[in-house]
């Protein structure tokens, strides 16, 4: 404990510094006479219902520092002059708010004067690219989650796990709550579910973060929960619901018509076939092929066992056994969100006044179909204790426990990373394979999943002195993984769907063995196989302290320690198969050690935030030193090198980053900024420690502890411009230089009995682009945002992917793949508009009564279409000739505010896609040749004759239009070119997908919504 004590106060005393959030502001100001306008000096300036003041100096100048974010009234006392105060007084986190106070001696007013404090339009002390959203604000945006509603904010998309800020991985952004991190440290990726009755504040840095911020590199995202009162109780309860529907247009995907079902039940072909001709060529491409009962039956006779003869009728009465599940949507979606604080009963004033804030928040979201299990469903239940020890030191306790239940996508060609399916959009495209039907009616098809999250936070907050605050975080961080099989399949043959036909449950329960249906359709053997018991425990400690130097300088420094527990165990079972089973295990404890130094310079025409990152990243694990087609990953080997293999001691990584950015104020109206800075993150766990074999033996992917910590280094250059001061203009533009992007390379032997994966460094991205945002504060009447970002992203690799021993396998690889990919780019914007209409607007009450308090919002989205290749002929260079339509999406929200003597009360209905518009999906495709068959049915700019148009992917033939190609017109036909034209304008060419149940997801959504504050 000696060395340790020793380390530990050298880096606290010299000021060495960690990396952490902060989650407080400041105050400052100058307070004069009103009437001389000389400084004045002792004034006492104190937070109402705070411990927090200060005192004004000879300059009558004052400062409060380590103010939590929130809202305050500030209050100045002085003898001989009338108390003066400051309502709606707003601190953000790491930023000053500066209020300046004119005092009125007593002999001119003896009463109090109570202002308003207004919110600058422009925030000087702001160099990046920064979003600060309120709970009023939110209230004004048609969304019913914290991620949904940052990813109305400029440059951030929605990703299937979560946001992509800038073109950045999800796991780029960091998640903070109160100050502690929410991101999974298997995968980095963000465990976002938060409780919005406990939300006091969000903001997103989408650039140019401060060097106390680690393992960020895209975005860095601060959620500020409330704190219980100390005087009173406080319940807020929040409830939205919506009606059980389906999630797609058209029918459904179980009915008798569709895709998998036709062939087997239409009439006209069920016995026969589907090539009997009784549906014409453009039908038969529509659906899968089928020979037809009569020869179904026909083959159970003529085989040796007699228990399975049947009849045309029994064989498809079996299929319509095995196909007894319906999965159509029953019940509704919901949320359910509740809060309620106030101060710890009876003991809570001898505990430093002590309170507390209990949230809990839980939602259901149906799937569009059932896997094995019907629904996504995330709880989350959080109880925070804030106490003030002394009137300089606070406590704050935080625990937390959220069950995250969904359907695990693994298979046998994957890998287990934490990811489970949620959107409609990824469930729909499951279907575009062989076992899309099995998916359908075999509720075990995919393993089910649970996540477990839970912590245990402590921060300890100390004023030294006026000048200077320590602040010390502790957190124990828990995820645990549970993939699992589902109940076994009961074989007891006691159902009978034909009179003395007696067959077992399938396609019900799990069986890891093969076997089919009537029909073909796989009713057992790859399924389920997906298995995951991880856990994953971090230790975290952090200490910052934070100087006051003087009205220019605030000096940051600090230290965290994190520790990682990985107890990782991902495998996949199959009883049949033995041969093809993958496991994925390892035990291993990395640490992190990150400290900074922080300077934030704060002058009248200049504020700079300057800093210095040291981050210290060890696997402490070691590597296998074998050479690149080594034995040890063969097959015969393979099992004996963790025993056999020689190794070595993996190298720690050590990387200095600098951070700058500068705001300078131009007028008083406008300001520009500019940030420059390094910042870095650990490869996902995956990568580093892996070792996944078959069970046979053969290395197929293997971890590098050695991965060196991945790297953006980005600039930002922006102006903001205050509007008649009510409106923000924001333009800005950033350049991210990605490297040490973690990947995999490939080997292979020359005789193959080397076959794995390696992870290395050796990915690369470039990122910039531009935004543009036009903001209007809340007020008695509208408010809103539009913005617009613009982006280019290239990608590529350094070296080599794919390695073979074999010299004629490695030309021929090296002239076939490119390195570097630039997609076009898809500048997408949002409008945002907000109408209020103001309390008692009207002079008769019954008209206040039903109009007065209402709301409208306006939620308009638009995204540029992408680019696709389509190429029939193979023409060399011919890429990205065909785009897919423009997005765009248009969601309202009408909220009715009612006030009562228990409190306050919110009604609302939210519509999501409100003119019900289309968007093909490509869910709706059968198979690839489907898609080929439907871009060779549009007409393009480039072609020639009478398909030349003015298509793009994603145009439709309209319900109802029967299928009627173009003819050939080489004479030009007057007859031909009239019916061509009316097939041109009814669009009746167009070969539609296969599956149209799934052609068009996401139809209109109607949620009903109430809010109660008491």
């Amino acid at each position: 404990m000696g060395k340790l004590t020793y380390f530990l106060f050298i880096i606290i005393f010299s000021s060495t510094l960690l990396s952490y959030a902060g989650t407080t502001g400041k105050i400052v100001g100058t307070v004069t006479d009103s009437k001389t306008h000389q400084p004045l000096i002792g004034v006492n300036i104190y937070l109402d219902n705070t411990t927090l003041g200060a005192a004004t100096d000879e300059n009558g100048e004052y400062f409060i520092i380590n103010v939590p974010a929130g809202t305050y009234t500030l209050k100045a006392s002085y003898i001989g002059y009338t108390e003066y105060i400051v309502s709606n007084v707003r601190v953000n986190i790491d930023l000053t708010t500066p209020v300046n106070i004119g005092l009125v001696s007593e002999q001119l007013s003896t009463e109090t004067i109570v202002v308003s404090a207004k919110r600058p339009v422009v925030e000087k002390d702001v160099s990046n690219s920064q979003a600060v959203i309120t709970v009023k604000e939110m209230e004004a945006i048609p969304v019913s989650s914290v991620d949904a509603m940052v990813g109305t904010i400029a440059g951030v998309e929605a990703g299937t796990d979560g946001l992509v800020v800038r073109g950045g991985a999800v796991n780029q952004t960091v998640f903070f709550v109160d100050g502690f991190s929410m991101n999974d440290e298997r995968s980095h990726i963000p465990y976002s579910t938060v409780s919005l009755s406990s939300v006091q504040e969000v903001s997103l840095q989408s650039g140019g973060f401060n060097a106390e911020y680690g393992e960020a590199r895209s975005g860095v995202l601060h959620v500020i929960t409330k704190e219980g009162s100390k005087d009173h109780y406080s319940i807020s309860v929040l409830t939205e619901y919506r009606p059980a529907a389906p999630k797609n247009f058209g029918p459904s995907i179980y009915s008798e018509n569709s895709y998998f079902n036709r062939p087997f039940l239409d009439p006209a072909v069920a016995w026969t076939g589907t090539n009997n001709g009784n549906w014409d060529e453009y039908t038969r491409k529509q659906y899968p092929n089928f020979g037809g009962w009569n020869a179904i039956a026909e083959a159970t006779l003529q085989d040796d066992d007699p228990s399975n003869d049947l009849t045309p009728l029994g064989a498809q009465q079996l299929f319509r056994w095995q196909r007894r599940r319906t999965g159509d949507i029953k019940k509704g979606d919901y949320l359910l969100d509740f809060g309620l604080g106030g101060p710890v009963p009876f003991i809570g004033k001898k505990m430093g006044n002590a309170r507390f804030y209990l949230s809990y928040t839980g939602n259901r979201d149906m799937f569009i179909f059932p896997l094995s299990v019907d629904n996504f469903s995330d709880n989350q239940t959080k109880l925070k204790i804030s106490s003030d020890i002394t009137s300089a030191i606070k406590l704050n306790l935080s625990m937390f426990y959220g069950e995250t239940q969904s359907v695990s996508p693994y298979n046998w060609t994957t890998t287990p990373t934490g990811h489970v399916l949620k959107s409609d959009d990824e469930i729909a495209n499951l279907l575009n394979s062989s076992n899309g039907n099995s998916m359908l009616y075999m509720p075990g098809f995919f393993s089910p999943t649970k996540i477990y999250h839970s912590a245990i936070d402590l921060k300890l907050t100390q004023t030294i002195n006026k000048k200077s605050f320590y602040d010390l975080y502790f957190q124990f961080k828990r995820n645990k993984y549970n993939t699992y099989q589902t109940s076994p399949r009961d074989t007891s043959l006691k159902h009978e769907p034909i009179p003395g036909y007696f067959v077992d449950e399938a396609p019900f329960g799990y069986w890891g063995y093969s076997s089919s249906g009537i029909d073909g359709m796989s009713t057992g053997g790859w399924m389920n196989i997906g298995r995951d018991k991880s856990r994953i425990d971090t230790y975290s400690m952090r200490f910052a302290y934070t100087n006051y130097i003087n009205s220019e300088n605030l000096l940051k420094t600090g230290i965290q320690i994190a520790v990682n527990k990985f107890d990782i165990k991902s495998f996949d079972v199959s009883p049949s198969n033995n041969f093809w089973n993958r496991a994925m295990q390892y035990r291993i404890t990395p640490f992190r050690v990150g400290y900074y130094l922080q300077d934030k310079l704060e002058f009248q025409g200049f504020v700079a935030n300057l800093g210095v990152r040291l981050d210290y990243s060890n696997s402490n694990s070691d590597y296998y030193a074998l050479s690149d087609f080594d034995k040890f990953y063969s097959s015969s080997d393979g099992k004996n090198i963790e025993k056999d293999a020689p190794r070595k001691k993996a190298k720690p990584d050590f990387y200095i980053s600098p951070r700058l950015g500068i705001s300078h104020p131009i007028t008083e109206k406008s300001k520009i900024y500019f940030n420059y800075g390094h910042y870095t993150t650990e490869p996902v766990s995956s990568l580093r420690f892996r070792l996944q074999r078959e069970s046979s033996g053969l290395v197929t992917s293997i971890g590098n502890p050695n991965l060196k910590q991945e790297r953006t280094i980005a600039y930002e250059l922006g102006l903001e411009q205050d509007i008649a001061d009510s409106y923000l203009l924001r333009i800005g533009g950033y350049y991210k230089d990605v490297s040490k992007q973690a990947g995999w390379e490939y080997f292979e032997s020359i005789d193959k009995s080397v076959q794995y994966n390696i992870a290395s460094n050796n990915n690369y991205e470039d990122i910039r682009g531009f935004e543009i945002t036009l903001t209007k504060r809340v007020s008695d009447w509208f408010n809103g945002f539009i913005n617009y970002t613009y982006d280019v992203r290239t990608s590529g690799y350094f070296g080599i992917k794919k390695h073979f021993e074999n010299p004629n396998d490695q030309r021929d690889y090296l002239r076939q793949n490119p390195v570097q990919f630039k997609p076009h780019p898809r500048p997408f914007a949002r409008l945002n508009l907000s109408f209020h209409m103001p309390d008692n607007f009207f002079n008769d009450s019954w008209e206040n009564d039903y109009f007065g308090k209402l709301h409208l919002s306006i939620l308009a989205n638009w995204k540029a279409g992408s680019y696709a290749t389509f190429n029939p002929n193979n023409i060399a260079g011919v890429v990205d000739n065909v785009r897919w339509r423009d997005f765009s999406n248009i969601d309202i929200r009408l909220q009715k505010n009612l006030d009562f003597s228990f409190g306050h009360v919110q009604a609302y209905v939210q519509i999501s896609n409100l003119l019900n518009s289309k968007y093909l999906s490509r869910a709706g495709f059968s198979d690839n040749f489907d898609y080929q068959n439907y871009l060779q049915s549009l007409n393009f700019s480039w072609e020639d004759g009478v398909e030349k148009g003015s298509d793009k992917i994603g145009d439709y033939r309209p319900a109802g239009v029967a299928y009627d190609p173009l003819e050939q017109n080489p004479n030009n036909d007057p007859a031909i070119k009239a019916r061509n034209d009316i097939r041109k304008k009814n669009k009746s060419y167009i070969d539609m997908p296969n599956i149209k149940a799934f052609t068009f997801l996401h139809p209109r959504d109607i949620r009903f919504g109430l809010k109660i504050n008491f």
